[in-house]
């Protein structure tokens, strides 16, 4: 009897060490005009990976910038007169609530033509339990934080006395 229990013991042990699932990332974006242009969002959307639920943390001086969101055709053309959302105070909190394309700009005189634009692909959540790639920008600006939440197994083990 005490082997049954001493199993059970290791068993759940064994359990809390495995990881069962990842929740959402927040991923940090230094919202300004790079020297790089446009291509500084791009490498960096291309290099991380978004979840449904992820969220983007747009950080920067309320009045100087903002974040719209736009329709592809309004992102490529950098039209700012139609835009779908408007958030004006900085820092903004984005949640990526579906999977599908998502497109940012700043609506301020010129700052879409000189790149600063961003189109997030959101991609179904894998099985898989391993984390996204953090961005190896150019630059340091934009760190990856990962909140990991762990779902433990529980194990009733019955006794007969």
């Amino acid at each position: 009897m005490h082997k049954l229990i001493n199993m059970a013991i290791v068993f759940v042990l064994v359990a809390l060490q495995l990881p069962h699932s990842t929740e959402a990332t927040e991923h940090p974006v230094d919202w300004i005009i790079y020297p790089e242009g446009a291509s500084f969002y791009s490498s960096f959307a291309s290099k991380t990976t978004f979840k449904p639920n992820d969220t983007l943390v747009f950080n920067f001086t309320t009045g100087t910038h903002n974040v719209v969101t736009v329709s592809k055709k309004n992102f490529e053309a950098c039209n700012v007169s139609d835009v779908m959302e408007a958030f004006n105070t900085g820092p903004v909190t984005f949640t990526l609530n579906r999977t599908g394309m998502f497109y940012f700009t700043c609506a301020f005189p010129n700052h879409c033509s000189l790149g600063q634009k961003l189109s997030i692909d959101v991609t179904k959540a894998s099985s898989s339990s391993s984390l996204a790639p953090s961005p190896s920008a150019s630059r340091a600006a934009m760190p990856l934080a990962v909140t990991v939440t762990v779902t433990l197994p529980v194990l009733i083990v019955a006794l007969a006395t």
